[in-house]
């Protein structure tokens, strides 16, 4: 039984679309929060959301199409013989590995962007609060004071 190469080509096309749409997205809120527009987040993160439903969708008929046809979810399938003769599918099924690389890439550098930007925004809080529960913070005299109790070495 040959296997419709046409329609495992047209699943991947459709995945690597959205997969591409996803990386605009994710570019523009890299964009948005490097130049620190909050506000602007307000708009991608539906579109953003939205378009994860999609490519999850996408790849969850591809992968229901690889399985039902009995193909391993994997590059390995590029080795069955139906496939191996279908030169787009090859070069469809890198690009695709390729952009979810650069999404995956493109969140983490997200992730660690506002993780930083939490914690300036934590110490920033702590600076307006006055830190109200650090006894060493100001000595008697209204001088910062520190937590360490010993002499300085002109005092000693």
């Amino acid at each position: 039984m040959s296997l419709d190469t046409d329609e495992f080509a047209r699943l991947l096309s459709s995945e690597l679309d959205a997969s591409r749409q996803l990386n605009e997205l994710l570019q523009q809120e890299l964009s948005v929060v490097t130049s620190h527009q909050p506000m602007a987040l307000d708009t991608l993160n539906p579109a953003k959301e939205k378009q994860v439903a999609i490519l999850r969708a996408s790849a969850g008929l591809r992968l229901d199409w690889m399985e039902a046809n009995q193909l391993p979810v994997s590059s390995e399938c590029l080795d069955h013989p139906d496939i191996a003769t279908c030169k787009v599918i090859a070069t469809t099924w890198q690009q695709l590995a390729a952009c979810y690389e650069s999404n995956r890439e493109i969140s983490a550098r997200l992730s660690e962007l506002v993780l930083a930007l939490r914690f300036r925004a934590e110490q920033k809080l702590k600076i307006l609060h006055a830190r109200h529960n650090d006894p060493h913070l100001y000595n008697d005299k209204g001088k910062a004071a520190g937590n360490s109790t010993g002499f300085k070495s002109i005092e000693a």
